[in-house]
Formats: structure tokens, C-alpha cells, sequence
């Protein structure tokens, strides 16, 4: 009997723990190397600068969380189990990461030395 494909859904939430799990120990690492206090804290900071911190990382983990859920949704229909889906997830991050490493954006410059520029119509 073959395995049925994990629905959408099933496999973003999955995907959404492994993402979480990857946040997870990334802020465990942080905290670690603050000598086990909060990483947003430091010693001279204003208030201000400690909420900046604090929303930067909270942003950090909510595209964490994002883009896995958004990963193992997108291989869904080659999942049968939640397992793949919670290592896509934990792995979302490294993978595109990789992927985009090769890409490179370069302005074209015209032979006369102005630039080239895309013309919509």
C-alpha cells in the first residue's frame, strides 16, 4: 500500500515547527554566547536600542518560521509523512541560502559607458 501525500497544510505546519526548531537553536546559540543571558541585553544600551534588538530577532524568527512552512508546502505532494516536511523546515534557511549563493546581479553598461536600462514597453 503506498503512503498518501501529506495535504498543504499538514506540511506547512510541519514545515512551520522545523523552522521554528532551526530559530530555536539559533537562540539558544545566542544566548550561550552572551554568557546565558539574553542576547538583545547588553550592558550599555539605551531602552530603545534593547527593543530594536529585540523586534530585529523576532523578526529573524518569524522568516525563519515563514519561509519553512513556505518550503514544505511547496514539496508537499512528494511528502508522505510529517517527517520530511519538519526537515524541510529545519533546513528551509541553509537550503535557499545555497541555492542563491551562485546568483550574481551585475549592471550591463552600454558601449557608449551609460547604462543599460530595461525598457517596459
Amino acid at each position: 500500500m503506498q503512503a498518501q501525500a501529506l495535504g498543504v497544510l499538514e506540511a506547512a505546519l510541519w514545515g512551520l515547527a522545523g523552522g521554528g526548531a532551526a530559530a530555536l537553536v539559533s537562540l539558544i546559540a545566542a544566548i550561550k554566547a552572551a554568557g546565558y543571558r539574553w542576547p538583545w541585553r547588553g550592558k550599555d544600551r539605551t531602552d530603545q536600542e534593547i527593543r530594536e534588538h529585540f523586534w530585529a530577532r523576532f523578526a529573524v524568527l518569524g522568516g525563519s518560521l515563514l519561509l519553512g512552512s513556505i518550503v514544505a508546502a511547496a514539496a508537499h505532494g512528494q511528502m508522505s509523512g510529517p517527517w520530511p516536511a519538519f526537515l524541510l523546515g529545519v533546513g528551509a534557511e541553509a537550503s535557499v541560502r545555497g541555492l542563491l549563493a551562485g546568483v550574481e546581479v551585475a549592471v550591463r553598461k552600454e558601449a557608449g559607458g551609460g547604462e543599460q536600462h530595461a525598457n517596459p514597453s
